[in-house]
């Protein structure tokens, strides 16, 4: 189906919403509308959360955690309701929608207690005995109050756990503003843990960027936002005019270093599932090989053999789910065959298979940077192979990329992989493997360049939540020497306390002198 006869296929404009129709993408059958939060609904949200906050706050970790655990223990029972859910509004097939939606509430829950455990606890400060006599510090981390969550579409209840989780944890209020593709699954998923939460704490605003705009202006302490970088930016902007912190990230275009020592077996099988899993719609997608060239002749033979013996179709158990919806079906038609336009060879896969938003799996070899497919985000099951000369060649072009949120590295040598990963300018760096790391609550998810600079994961990210407030305690009996009034015995104890820094110590019999004749100035001033 080409993309004009797909627009065609699909009502253009919900008139309840005034957007692009929500369809399913399996069968292309129109979705139930969800109304548009308005302005005023947004602010209210956001104040009724700041009230049920103030108690949250005021509970104990391990009640928080209790309250999400019996939540995320109730969503493990309800696998199928997720599973219809993101079939409905993802076309996730079942083992895409069990390892991508389903599996994670408490396993991701229970890691992030641990983060929060070691990350927010009270943090004591040691000072120097001698410099502060009679003082004591520590550290608490403090809730921020109402965080706004800005999430994306593709992974509408797996991506939440990396902001819902840790803000609630660590005692925050949430208003989420969920995917307008993905609003129902989202908001299945706020339902399930409100039930155990106070009422308001944590609440779904639904609509596209007016909603999300409208949220920035509500009065939300932090935010966190994943999504476009054209968004993104604006987010940003934002929250710095309003002196609110944010946790942005914006998309990514990971690259695979391919070393001609690597184990071809295991690499082609790590290329394939990185590169297609959920449909390639992950800003941690591999979405290009650099492929030392003695090699790639081997590795793209492997690859477009195994690819072409993949299935694609509503089939429950196909291989490869459709895309979610029509703007990311016609960006990957478009990069396709803008790389088929400047010289890229199509190994398999490049047509829409003419059924909903199902897209094979589309190997192209030979590309060059000038192409859309190795320099723009794809999100889509599309690898472009690139041949490089060397590993410095394949360095270097990670590092041009427009963004830098991931790369791995294959290789036998282990060592060398090592010195390589410390050349990358990226955030996160997998040796023989993928992005499966942002998963793991316990390790920093973030980028450079224009992923942005937001942290998602690990104790890393717990400032995006909480505050530093930093106590002091002080036992002293007496008035320190330095405080007023001044004097010339305090000019010169300054001056002496310069010179013992310089080691120069003639005159240092009269720094005990100067103290106890500073600490008797400043009782006699006070005593009059």
């Amino acid at each position: 189906m080409s993309s004009s006869n797909l627009a065609a296929a699909v009502p253009a404009i919900d008139p309840a919403t005034g957007r692009a129709q929500r369809v399913c993408p399996i069968d292309l059958r129109p979705l139930p509308s969800v109304p548009d939060a308005k302005p005023e609904e947004v602010r209210r949200a956001v104040e009724v959360s700041r009230r049920a906050a103030e108690g949250w706050a005021g509970r104990s970790l391990s009640d928080r955690a209790a309250a999400l655990r019996r939540a995320a223990k109730a969503m493990l029972a309800r696998t199928d309701e997720v599973l219809a859910l993101v079939r409905e509004e993802m076309g996730k097939l079942e083992c895409e929608g069990l390892f991508n939606e389903a599996l994670g509430h408490l396993d991701m829950l229970e890691a992030w207690v641990g983060v929060v455990e070691k990350g927010a606890g009270r943090e004591k400060i040691r000072l120097n005995p001698l410099k502060f006599l009679g003082k004591s510090a520590h550290i608490d981390l403090v809730p921020r109050g109402v965080v706004g969550i800005i999430a994306p579409w593709n992974f509408p209840i797996a991506g939440l756990y990396r902001s819902v989780y840790p803000a609630l944890l660590t005692g925050n209020g949430v208003v989420l503003k969920p995917s307008e593709h993905t609003p129902r699954t989202s908001q299945w998923f706020a339902d399930a843990l409100a039930q155990e939460l106070p009422d308001g704490l944590l609440s779904v605003v639904h609509g596209a960027g007016g909603v999300g705009q409208a949220l920035l202006e509500a009065g939300i302490d932090a935010c966190v936002f994943t999504g476009s970088t054209a968004a993104g930016r604006m987010v940003q902007v934002r929250c710095a005019e309003r002196g609110i912190p944010c946790s942005v990230e914006m998309g990514g275009k990971d690259m695979a270093i391919v070393l001609a020592d690597c184990d071809l077996e295991r690499t082609c099988a790590g290329l394939t599932h990185w590169a297609l899993a959920n449909v390639g719609q992950s800003c941690g997608a591999l979405e290009v090989a650099l492929v030392e060239e003695n090699i790639a002749d081997e590795v793209a033979s492997r690859l477009q053999r195994a690819w072409e013996h993949l299935k694609v179709g509503p089939a429950e158990h196909a291989d490869l789910s459709p895309l979610a919806n029509r703007k990311q079906f016609e960006v990957v038609v478009a990069q396709v065959e803008d790389a088929k336009a400047k010289g890229a060879r199509v190994l398999c896969g490049g047509k829409p298979t003419g059924v909903g938003f199902f897209y094979p799996p589309t190997l192209i070899d030979r590309c060059t940077e000038e192409m859309a497919v190795v320099k723009e985000e794809t999100f889509g099951p599309v690898l472009a192979i690139v041949r490089v000369s060397s590993a410095a060649d394949a360095v270097r072009h990670v590092n041009r990329s427009r963004y830098g949120l991931g790369a791995s590295i294959w290789t036998r040598d282990l060592d060398r992989a090592g010195k390589l990963a410390g050349q990358l300018d990226v955030g996160v760096v997998v040796v023989n493997n993928h992005s499966f790391t942002g998963a793991i609550p316990e390790l920093p998810w973030s980028g450079t360049r224009e992923t942005g600079f937001g942290i998602a994961n690990s104790h890393h990210a717990l400032l995006t939540y909480c505050r530093p407030r930093a106590v002091v305690v002080d036992k002293s009996g007496s008035p320190e020497m330095f405080w007023m009034p001044f004097d010339r015995d305090l000019a010169e104890l300054g001056r002496l306390l310069i010179d013992a820094q310089l080691f120069k110590i003639e005159r240092a019999w009269k720094l005990p002198l100067l103290m106890r004749r500073r600490a008797k100035t400043i009782r006699d001033f006070f005593a009059r």
